[in-house]
């Protein structure tokens, strides 16, 4: 029977909070097991890279990196149906991810249709699975969920995966029926952190004029009178 072919009882969504459409996301996968998918996020990678135009997992990386808006994610509601989204990368937020995977099984991709291309794809078609064992909030306060697609979700391999060693850790799709203990199919939805900090722009010094009498010796406490400042004559009123 295909997975998730009959709506489960959504019973942790008052825990699961939905992501802001207007904030940025990593999306590191909950897996627990023993191998090099601990920790890994998804990231897009463009045209011309390692894996051109395709979702893939990767070590996180810090701010300084050329491939730090490659890994930070939003999701945007369809304006016909608060319940399906646009996945949007931050490295090109006029693009999306294409919600039909290249194949339903494990060797299925996703792919990023990138800004300036002519498609007819219709983006919104990303939900979260929020049912009792696909979501939640972890010890640390961070939101996580399984994500579907209107593609996939009635198919034998309804949920995006972190895949495993056999699938080069591609971001690929799984049954969450398998290895439940690892949960690399559940991505926490980690705030990014480089929204822009208010800071007040640097102040020049104040600068405390430097008075000279009429022979150019400096006078450190004028009275009224006449004096040179800056190269010229000033009266002093008192």
């Amino acid at each position: 029977m295909a997975l998730l072919a009959v709506p489960l009882p959504d019973i942790t969504a008052q825990t699961f909070e939905k992501p802001d459409p207007e904030s940025w996301y990593r999306l590191t996968t909950r897996y627990n097991g023993s191998d090099q998918r601990t920790g890994r996020c998804i990231q897009y990678y463009p045209a011309g890279s390692e894996h051109p135009d395709m979702l893939w997992s990767a070590a996180p990386v810090d701010l300084s990196s050329p491939d730090y808006d490659y890994q930070l994610w939003t999701f945007i509601p369809s304006p016909d149906n608060p319940d399906r989204y646009k996945m949007v990368c931050k490295a090109d937020p006029d693009g999306f991810v294409n919600p039909t995977p290249t194949v339903l099984s494990p060797e299925g991709r996703w792919e990023y249709v990138e800004s300036g291309s002519a498609s007819t794809v219709d983006p919104y078609g990303f939900l979260f699975v929020t049912h009792t064992d696909t979501s939640g909030v972890d010890s640390d306060g961070v939101s996580y969920c399984a994500i579907a697609t209107d593609a996939t979700i009635e198919s034998s391999y309804p949920v995006m995966n972190c895949g495993s060693p056999r699938q080069n850790y591609a971001i690929n799709l799984w049954s969450d029926h398998y290895s439940e203990d690892a949960n690399e199919w559940l991505f926490r939805l980690e705030s990014g952190t480089d929204k822009p900090t208010s800071v007040s722009p640097p102040q020049a010094p104040a600068v405390t004029p430097v008075y000279y009498d009429l022979f150019g010796r400096p006078v450190a406490h004028p009275t009224a009178g006449l004096y040179i400042c800056n190269g010229r004559k000033v009266y002093l009123r008192f």
